[in-house]
């Protein structure tokens, strides 16, 4: 019989935000404190409300806890930030309360994944964005969005220590990038593809027809060459290249080139979860 269903849990905490004021070797992460309720609830009373601190590379991959006691106030400092400019942070927070008299800790849900963003509250750039993400949404389709691992752990099979990379791009645990999974699960986004370029390539196995679509997207992250773009019918492009468009440390649309994979490459073997767009 499980004797926690009916336990009292806080939601989590508001208006959470990440910063740099050190340079990027750390990031703060702030948010709103959550009020003691002081309620009477089964067990006891609500003695302290803290916080928990969650960190993954992808909004909807494994989150880590990084406290190693609850966090007492509305920041914590994450100084364990990779040095890899390619590794991206994500957050939660969660609320923990402790029962007065008691040593056990009671965990509410995890908040939203939030990450390190420069915004512009500028109001025309604000209706810049909202146009083209009106056109977008009408034009364009929902792909998936899988970025590639810079950092983890590392591929057993090909990783080699001496170049730092792997051995072979035809891995099927690492698919060429040396860490095991090759590809993180990001979210879904809107996609317009543009007219493609099309040209014969010379393969060992014999000549190749390259298909190489161009596109535009509005993503909250940067969207990297090597990055994988599959669309509803389960095609799978890479990124070639990737121009940021920005003004102002407001980040407006993302111009890509893509190339279609070959059908029987190793990276449609990936083991792929459900994602969710990222509105």
């Amino acid at each position: 019989m499980d004797l926690n269903t009916n336990i009292k849990q806080l939601p989590p905490p508001n208006n959470i935000k990440i910063s740099c004021p050190k340079g990027p070797q750390s990031q703060l992460v702030t948010w709103d404190a959550v009020r003691n309720p002081d309620e009477v609830i089964i067990g006891g009373v609500i003695e302290k409300v803290c916080y928990n601190v969650y960190r993954g590379i992808s909004a909807n991959g494994i989150f880590y806890k990084q406290n190693q006691r609850p966090v007492e106030t509305n920041r914590y400092e994450d100084l364990n930030i990779s040095k890899n400019p390619n590794v991206v942070n994500w957050y939660k927070v969660s609320t923990t309360y402790k029962v007065r008299n008691q040593e056990k800790w009671i965990e509410g849900p995890l908040s939203g994944p939030i990450i390190y963003q420069v915004l512009n509250n500028n109001k025309w750039f604000k209706k810049v964005n909202e146009r083209n993400f009106w056109i977008l949404r009408n034009t364009g389709q929902l792909f998936d969005l899988y970025t590639r691992k810079y950092d983890g752990e590392r591929c057993s099979k090909c990783f080699d220590p001496i170049r730092g990379r792997a051995a072979t791009p035809n891995c099927n645990e690492c698919y060429g990038t040396g860490f095991v999974g090759g590809y993180e699960p990001q979210f879904q986004l809107y996609v317009r593809e543009k007219p493609a370029t099309h040209d014969l390539g010379i393969m060992p196995q014999g000549y190749v027809y390259n298909n190489n679509p161009g596109a535009w997207t509005i993503s909250t992250i940067e969207i990297k060459n090597r990055d994988l773009l599959i669309n509803p019918r389960g095609i799978i492009y890479s990124v070639l290249t990737s121009n940021t468009n920005q003004a102002a440390g407001y980040l407006f649309h993302q111009e890509l080139t893509m190339k279609e994979l070959d059908p029987m490459d190793p990276l449609y073997q990936m083991k792929r979860v459900a994602l969710y767009p990222n509105l």
